[in-house]
């Protein structure tokens, strides 16, 4: 396409040589016309255009993203339509006398509102908790609370969680741990995992993976410190081969503590793929041309433009044909 517009303005670059030799040219208006046999036509069939006239040159206009005439003079944003998120999720019991596993020991989260620029490790905790999170929990499908220690992991579910966050702005994802004093009353702390998390963006141009269970750069932030959680077990594992996060809590736990696995920041945008200028199907020094064929690979329906232009240097003239194309799957 970029050759085509260069060979454009080498041609009228071309038309303003030869206009330097008359003081006034006249611009003809473009004598054009489109017309097509079949205006419903199924997806992955060949359009065939027909064209009329010889225009100095002919500029095409499918009707789909990135080459709409419609934006011709405005900016072409993709926007992002749906963010959806999905994991797999375990819980497991880890021994002692307590007759149950502690509830609502783990949630999901993702915030807008963090700032960790220059912060220690007790402002981190500090930061975290101070900042407004949206539970996303609720939304999710959660391995069951039964304190067995042979318990699968399972399915998530997928969920679009485009409106929980905002774009243009920081965004952290987050699992929170509580911990809370190991008893008969409130239960015993369980061994929670995830893995296999993706996020993906869906828009009008197709899906985009933007962040795994690999590329998160998931870190543990302890409140009370890593004296409160112990070494032994480890409170904080991620696998070597699946990034698989396990999060547990010290079964002689007296207070209530809270782990955060953070993710790695990011920054949701949707895109300015700028303006449309169309596609350059002839130009000045071509034949005339007849016919102009083209294939719609998805189903739709299209508003196509061919813009006939005469231009020499005291100015230019244009003939806009448009038509409707609907092509089914």
């Amino acid at each position: 396409m970029y050759k085509k517009i260069k060979c454009f303005i080498g041609a009228l670059a071309i038309l303003g040589v030869i206009a330097s030799c008359s003081k006034d040219l006249k611009i003809d208006s473009p004598d054009f016309s489109v017309s097509v046999l079949n205006k419903t036509v199924k997806q992955g069939d060949t359009v065939s255009f027909n064209l009329m006239g010889n225009p100095n040159i002919i500029t095409f206009y499918s009707g789909e993203f990135g080459n709409d005439y419609a934006y011709i003079n405005r900016d072409s944003i993709i926007d992002i339509r749906e963010l959806n998120l999905s994991f797999q999720n375990q819980v497991r019991g880890q021994g002692g006398t307590e007759p149950l596993c502690q509830d609502d020991q783990f949630h999901v989260l993702v915030t807008n509102d963090l700032d960790l620029a220059g912060a220690t490790k007790e402002d981190s905790v500090q930061r975290i908790k101070n900042a407004v999170w949206k539970d996303l929990t609720n939304k999710f499908t959660w391995s069951p609370l039964n304190c067995l220690s042979t318990n699968p992991y399972i399915s998530s579910g997928t969920v679009n969680i485009v409106d929980s966050i905002v774009k243009n702005k920081t965004t952290y994802f987050a699992f929170r741990y509580t911990n809370r004093p190991n008893n008969n009353q409130t239960g015993k702390s369980a061994i929670w995992r995830f893995q296999a998390l993706n996020l993906t963006s869906v828009t009008t141009s197709g899906n985009t993976t933007l962040m795994t269970q690999g590329n998160a750069g998931w870190k543990p932030v302890y409140e009370g410190g890593i004296a409160a959680w112990g070494t032994n077990p480890v409170p904080f594992e991620i696998s070597t081969t699946s990034y698989a996060v396990t999060m547990r809590g010290l079964r002689t736990a007296t207070e209530t503590n809270q782990m955060w696995c953070l993710s790695n920041s990011f920054i949701i945008t949707d895109k300015n793929v700028g303006r449309n200028p169309g596609v350059g199907i002839k130009s000045l020094t071509d034949v005339p041309l007849t016919s102009y064929k083209y294939i719609y690979k998805k189903a739709g329906t299209y508003n196509v433009v061919f813009i006939a232009t005469n231009a020499n240097k005291d100015g230019m003239k244009e003939n806009i044909q448009r038509l409707q194309i609907i092509v089914e799957p």
